[in-house]
């Protein structure tokens, strides 16, 4: 769910905090952070271990760590804004994603050091999963709507502006 998680977070962002200057690229990698780290270890690497696509990325202590370790080795700077910005994303995708319904992995390891098990057959009953929830198509088309409103309004159909929101990381709307 790359739309709604991108989407929402940026929405979520510039709505909560206000601050035009973030760095979009960096909260955008974190929005989707926890999926490219969970995703392929629970579901592929060690999918007879963990059996689920939401395990240590998926918590809150892989997000607050995160988080940590940003404000104890950067200074004041481009790379501290640019970073935290990657960890504030990480913290909307357990919002968007409602981890907290999920208690053993949100506080993991509060509650035991396992994980619950995901949907059987993660990767080829996906596409069955999208339609038989109409929740998940939802939330991508929103994601994609307001990304697509962001995209006109920030005209980024011009070259430059597409060439200054790849430089910089920020738009002007």
């Amino acid at each position: 769910m790359i739309f709604w998680h991108v989407g929402g977070t940026i929405l979520a962002f510039r709505y909560v905090f206000r601050d035009p200057n973030v760095d979009l690229r960096f909260l955008a990698l974190g929005s989707i952070l926890p999926d490219l780290l969970d995703k392929p270890i629970g579901t592929i690497l060690f999918a007879d271990t963990f059996e689920s696509g939401q395990i240590f990325g998926h918590s809150l202590l892989f997000a607050s760590s995160l988080m940590v370790f940003v404000l104890l080795l950067t200074r004041r700077g481009i790379w501290r804004k640019r970073l935290m910005a990657l960890a504030v994303g990480a913290l909307f995708h357990l919002l968007l994603d409602a981890m907290w319904a999920v208690k053993e992995t949100f506080l993991w390891p509060a509650f035991g050091w396992g994980f619950p098990p995901g949907p059987d057959s993660y990767w080829t009953g996906f596409l069955d999963r999208v339609v038989s929830d109409p929740w998940l198509l939802i939330q991508e088309i929103a994601g994609l709507v307001y990304l697509a409103y962001l995209w006109r309004k920030a005209e980024l159909g011009d070259h430059a502006r597409r060439s200054a929101l790849w430089k910089s990381g920020t738009i002007q709307v």
